[in-house]
């Protein structure tokens, strides 16, 4: 316990309870809880052929039950529990929803009812199909469902309603308890496993995360909200059509970011906890065997806010899902082992405040049919449904706060607008024309072709953006010569050339057929290819701007095979940025040709000093000891090139002819002891010079002297060098590795104070997403990374050297969470103060 004024008790163990999953508590203070047995049971389980809903009962509430019985049997794949305000029990498995009947009260269930069922696909991974159940007091029901890997779903209720995709997100939707009234609320989830409101009426669902793309997510549900997540591309989550935290216009962004795997949810303000529990949301982290309180605060029209532990346990500790008496206690199902197979161990625990300490309790007081509390602004927006409320609905385009516009965009989307939103598509205002621009979408206007083909040229690059996604998405191919006119407006981002690719991509008739026929089980199997060599044809096509052509250089799959076009490029073009991208691919190909080619842009005067500098960068990567040929640099006229030179020779330091050469050079610079370049080959020189230039010694003192200054173009080359190391675990832009975070954008989230904290301290402050994990082997080895995977005989772990990497269990000894950052202490003692000034202005510059 990590709030000393709660107090956790054990209720039940097994054999009495075994792996159990879902839990719902009646008026009466009767404890159901759902306990599985087929969620992959080995060969040979002696249990149940099906799941169980157990009943406990404690009439005296000492914190034991005297009477445990079945009340119900025959399901299969169970996953949640939850009571209607009717008070009638709903039980979630995999594929259908029932409602459990115990009409004469001797708590079994004499009849079970079907509301809905996932009729298609025939058979579904249990964590990717129907997953949560929850119920606002007006009496609808909401289902969360899984994205199916892919694969087509329907979704059935009984009076024939129906929701159903192909290549979809995982989404939220709603009926009435008898499973009428069908209908979709949001999408773009990945596999929200649980959802429940809280008492200010939002609903909350909990949402795990693609492979490469996290964290675990809060997210406020709405009305048509989407999430950003689509299964027809891949399980990493790393797509320019797809998003995670409102990357995409489209899209909304998440409220906050949670621990690997959250399984269950409980609005705080239910149970009888201390009194600043109120308004909070308890989370249970399964992967990371914790209970967290999530404190949640108005963010405009939405949420926000931020976690922390409050129960924690060993490995044999995986919290999953919540429920409370009405005294307020909470009672929690605990699977015990990290094993998904059915394991025969389990318990149940209660969790309350301790005798004495101020505690408060409420029920929710909403009651309404929507999910927008009534009478505040976003309830308007999303009212608003008459050509005279056009111009409000204009305004909210223009708000600041995603949940406002995307109302707007909602209602906009309504006929009665089209005329108005269509007109609006020409505004002078860029926020308004791409909020109309996606209320068409919304609405599926059918005669979108003429004002795509004008907003493909739309100075705005946003809205040049969102016009290549509903182009690719609705597979117009009549746009396919139109296409090009979205590079046409300059400067373009790299964001926007990869979604240019993709939807030249998206365009191939038989992607389009292959999609549209389902042709495929799994959506994300059908293939999404460029034209054969569209990428070789325009990096050399010069009717092409340098700038475009520079931007392909990085999408060409085998640098390697196009060596000799990119020598070309680097020893002929006079574009600065196209030979320096071409330098920065041919880096990436060992060869003894590209090194003389990288040594002779170094060493030669007529090429700009920063094209210069790359190819010393690149040519420290070859195979091949010019440190001999390099040396002569230290002498350059041009500061950027000497400090290069150093840098290269840092690699041969121990070399008797390069530390000549570098004393030499320092002897120079005793005026200038200071210097960017002084304090690199004193660097380079210790502990063989005496002379040493004065480093911070306290965190505090890192603090002052890194929190200003910089060069950002010295500070790239610093966060691709073999010292710095960045780039072997971080990528921007699609260079590096991905181990670590994508810090394309780290200057929109991070200050300069947070960038140095991260670097100096790494270790303070681990993202949920970012979490490292060990693997220790029988043998003694140790191997860590990233997005851990505990199958029944295996064992999957994501590293830097490897990727993902497969141990069988029987070879591992251990293995658990790090409680240290992945990224390794004292990296910034590597680089000197300038160089790491450098690399901070670098970082912040990244706001694309």
């Amino acid at each position: 316990m990590l709030d000393d004024r709660l107090e956790l008790s054990l209720f039940s163990a097994d054999p009495q309870i075994v792996t159990p999953i879902g839990i719902a508590i009646d008026s009466m203070d009767q404890i159901y809880v759902l306990e599985s047995h087929t969620h992959l049971p080995p060969s040979g389980y002696k249990g149940p052929k099906f799941d169980l809903i157990k009943l406990f009962t404690d009439k005296d509430g000492d914190g034991h039950p005297e009477r445990v019985t079945v009340f119900a049997e025959g399901l299969k794949e169970g996953l949640n529990l939850a009571f209607s305000p009717a008070g009638q029990l709903y039980a979630v498995t995999s594929r259908e929803v029932w409602v459990l009947h115990d009409k004469d009260g001797d708590g079994v269930s004499e009849k079970r009812e079907k509301v809905l069922e996932l009729v298609e696909p025939a058979s579904v991974y249990a964590h990717a199909a129907l997953l949560g159940i929850t119920f606002s007091p007006d009496g609808w029901m909401y289902i969360s469902r899984g994205n199916t890997s892919g694969a087509a779903w329907k979704l059935q209720g009984t009076n024939g309603s129906a929701v159903g995709g192909y290549g979809d997100g995982g989404n939220i939707v709603r009926a009435r308890p008898d499973g009428t009234q069908l209908e979709e609320v949001a999408t773009g989830f990945w596999n929200p496993m649980d959802l429940k409101f809280d008492n200010r009426g939002h609903l909350l669902a909990a949402d795990n995360d693609p492979d490469s793309r996290g964290p675990n997510r809060l997210v406020h549900v709405v009305p048509g909200g989407n999430y950003g997540y689509q299964s027809l591309y891949g399980g990493s989550g790393i797509h320019p059509y797809l998003a995670w935290n409102g990357e995409l216009s489209s899209t909304l962004p998440f409220a906050v970011g949670l621990g690997e795997a959250p399984s269950g949810l409980l609005d705080g303000s239910t149970a009888a906890l201390p009194t600043d529990y109120q308004g909070q949301m308890l989370a249970s982290i399964w992967e990371e065997s914790r209970i967290v309180r999530i404190d949640l605060k108005p963010q405009g029209a939405s949420l926000t806010g931020s976690t922390q532990v409050i129960v924690e346990g060993s490995q044999q500790f995986r919290p999953v899902a919540f429920a409370t008496d009405r005294k307020g206690t909470i009672y929690f199902t605990d699977w015990v082992l990290r094993d998904y197979p059915n394991h025969g161990k389990g318990r149940i625990w209660r969790l309350k405040a301790k005798l004495g300490v101020q505690v408060e309790k409420s029920r929710p007081a909403f009651n309404r049919p929507q999910l927008i509390t009534e009478g505040n602004v976003l309830a308007k927006v999303y009212a608003a449904s008459s050509p005279a409320d056009f111009d409000f609905l204009k305004k909210n385009l223009q708000s600041k706060d995603p949940f406002l516009r995307h109302a707007a965009i909602q209602s906009l989307a309504r006929p009665v607008f089209q005329e108005q939103v269509v007109e609006a598509t020409r505004s002078s205002e860029p926020e308004v024309r791409l909020g109309a621009m996606l209320a068409l979408q919304k609405g599926e206007y059918a005669e979108a072709v003429p004002i795509l083909r004008r907003l493909l040229q739309d100075p705005n690059e946003q809205i040049r953006r969102q016009a290549l996604i509903w182009v690719g998405q609705e597979g117009l191919a009549e746009l396919r010569p139109d296409i090009d006119k979205a590079l046409a407006v300059t400067p373009v981002s790299a964001t926007l050339f990869e979604t240019y690719l993709e939807t030249i991509a998206h365009l191939s008739p038989d992607f389009i057929n292959a999609y549209r026929q389902r042709s495929e089980r799994y959506a994300k199997s059908i293939k999404r290819e460029l034209p054969e060599q569209f990428i070789e044809m325009f990096v050399q096509d010069k009717n092409r701007s340098a700038a475009l052509r520079a931007l392909a250089i990085r999408y060409l799959p085998d640098p390697a095979g196009q060596k000799e076009v990119l020598i070309s490029l680097l020893l002929q073009e006079k574009e600065p940025r196209l030979r320096a991208e071409a330098i920065r691919a041919l880096a990436t190909v060992p060869d003894e040709s590209i090194a003389v080619a990288l040594y002779n842009v170094a060493v030669g005067t007529s090429a700009p000093v920063q094209v210069r500098a790359e190819a010393l960068l690149a040519l420290s990567r070859q195979p091949v000891d010019y440190s001999d040929k390099v040396l002569v640099l230290l002498n350059d006229s041009q500061v950027d090139i000497q400090i290069e030179a150093v840098r290269y020779l840092l690699g041969y330091a121990s070399n008797e002819k390069v530390q000549k050469a570098l004393k030499q050079t320092l002897t120079t610079l005793q005026k200038q002891k200071a210097s960017p370049l002084a304090q690199m080959i004193t660097m380079a020189l210790a502990p063989a010079t005496t002379s040493s230039h004065a480093r911070p010694a306290s965190f505090n003192e890192w603090q002052s002297a890194l929190r200003k200054g910089g060069n950002p173009e010295r500070g790239r080359r610093v966060f691709y060098s073999n010292q710095a190391v960045c780039s072997s675990c971080h990528a921007i832009q699609g260079r590096g590795g991905d181990l670590g975070p994508d810090l394309t954008n780290v200057g929109l989230s991070k200050n300069r104070q947070q960038l140095v904290q991260s670097i100096i301290k790494p270790s303070e402050e681990i993202s949920p997403e970012w979490q490292g994990w060990y693997i220790k082997l029988r043998n003694g080895e140790l191997h860590q990374g990233r997005q851990i995977d505990v199958g029944d005989k295996e064992l999957e772990l994501y590293t830097q050297a490897s990727g993902f990497r497969l141990f069988s269990k029987k070879d591992v000894a251990e293995y658990g969470m790090i409680k240290t950052s992945l990224m390794p202490d004292g990296l910034h003692n590597q680089l000197t103060v300038s160089e790491l000034q450098d690399l901070l202005a670098f970082l912040e510059s990244k706001k694309e």
